[in-house]
């Protein structure tokens, strides 16, 4: 599962499996650099409020809209 947010200079959505590695994430639309803090939730549209719960998990402040990051995970073979 990938995480979803939304880009506050274009509102295109943006989709990431490994979401704010570097801290920044560049939008695939308008190719702007944004922090996690910037980007808007694709539920309730409020700028600044997905934060980061811990290393799979990610929420809305606002809505609690949340979302789990699996791709990262490796599984035992």
């Amino acid at each position: 599962m990938a995480v979803r947010c939304k880009c506050p200079q274009c509102d295109g959505e943006i989709v990431r499996a490994r979401p704010f590695e570097s801290g920044k994430l560049a939008c695939e639309q308008c190719a702007s650099d944004l922090t996690l803090k910037e980007m808007r939730c694709v539920v309730c549209d409020e700028t600044n409020a997905l934060t980061r719960r811990d290393s799979v998990h990610y929420w809305c402040l606002e809505c609690g809209f949340t979302q789990t990051l699996y791709s990262h995970l490796q599984s035992a073979s």
